[in-house]
């Protein structure tokens, strides 16, 4: 099980400081920083991939405002824990359909779409580390090291080593993920079949 703390160190690691963390909230100068950027890293890396473990479903509200683009008849309202949006689901016939995202007239993140009612499937944002796959968690910690790295260690080739680094464990997570998420209907027959 995956916790913040075992994150922090993972990224200290990654940077070569051999100084660990107990507690996520203690005030040492390298926690207080970590800190600082974990939430956007965590968002940055979840962002990246439709993550099996973050997959969310939801059907849409319609928001009080009208869809800004004329392309587009419905807007709704944008979930909050909603990371990054992967598809728009025609609830008549589960089929994806366009859309986007805009701001509304009030300052709202919306989504626009030609279709209603929907479901979106989304990315969820995800805080409880526990949930975490160990593939996505390496990624998270080499991209938390990028981030620090310049004020932790003053390296800027510390900086760029992580990032190098984080780019190679973000391939490999997509890759162990998308295996995760292979269907395989019972009820499926391929040619061999047929014959």
């Amino acid at each position: 099980m995956y916790t913040k703390t075992k994150i922090f160190n993972l990224a200290l690691g990654n940077l070569g400081v051999s100084a660990i963390i107990q507690n996520p909230d203690e005030e040492s100068p390298q926690s207080i920083l970590l800190d600082t950027y974990y939430e956007t890293a965590r968002d940055t890396v979840l962002e990246a991939h439709e993550w099996s473990f973050a997959c969310g479903y939801k059907e849409l509200s319609t928001s009080f405002e009208s869809s800004p683009d004329g392309n587009f008849l419905y807007s709704f309202a944008y979930p909050n824990d909603c990371v990054a949006p992967r598809a728009i689901l025609d609830k008549a016939d589960n089929k994806e359909k366009r859309f986007v995202t805009a701001i509304d007239s009030t300052g709202a993140k919306v989504i626009l779409t030609n279709t209603n009612p929907c479901v979106l499937r989304y990315t969820k944002r995800v805080n409880n580390e526990a949930f975490f796959t160990p593939a996505f968690v390496n990624a998270l910690a080499f991209y938390l090291a990028y981030q620090s790295a310049q004020v932790i260690t003053g390296s800027g080739n510390k900086k760029n080593s992580n990032l190098q680094d984080y780019q190679l464990a973000i391939r490999q997570a997509i890759v162990t993920d998308a295996r995760k998420i292979e269907i395989h209907d019972q009820d499926d027959t391929d040619y061999t079949d047929c014959r």
